[in-house]
Formats: C-alpha cells, structure tokens, sequence
C-alpha cells in the first residue's frame, strides 16, 4: 500500500484481501484508490453529510417565535378547568 496525503493506493487484489482495514481508514478520513494493471479503477471515500442551509434558515425562521406565548402554569392540561382533581399528583 502506497499512502500520500489521505490517499492510499492499492492493487484490486490487495483491496479485496484486507477490504475491511481499508473501510476503517476511510471512515477516519482516507481516500482509497484502487488500481488494476496501474490503472486506476475505482476510489472508496467517505460519504459526506451536507446541511441544507438554505432549508435549515427557513425553517429556522418559520418557528421563531413559536413558543412566546407559552406559559407552563396556564397551559399545563393537568391545571385546565374539568381536569380530574388528582390527575399528575401521583408522582410528587
């Protein structure tokens, strides 16, 4: 194996013999480039997990606010009008 800068190179065949150890080096951030007869054939990398930033602001946006007008004492439905006297005292 033939390693330069996060970038191991390896024969088909030494990728299929030791597959398992190259997985472990790509998910700590390697890239691998396996080759057959010198050429390269195939490159194992990382999947990378983008943000939609875009959605994540508008969402963002959307909901702010959302909670302003809660308050814990008023809204509780253990606290409404017609509520069972003894509903939620069983745990204190």
């Amino acid at each position: 194996m033939i390693t330069s800068m996060n970038t191991i190179r390896v024969s088909a065949t030494k990728a299929r013999n030791n597959f398992f150890e190259l997985l472990n080096q790509v998910n700590l951030g390697a890239q691998v480039v396996i080759e057959r007869d010198s050429k390269e054939v195939a490159v194992m990398s990382s999947r990378k997990q983008t943000v939609d930033w875009v959605a994540l602001k508008k969402a963002s946006e959307a909901t702010h606010g959302i909670l302003k007008d809660y308050d814990p004492k008023r809204d509780n439905p253990f606290n409404r009008p017609g509520a069972w006297p003894n509903l939620g005292k069983w745990d204190k």
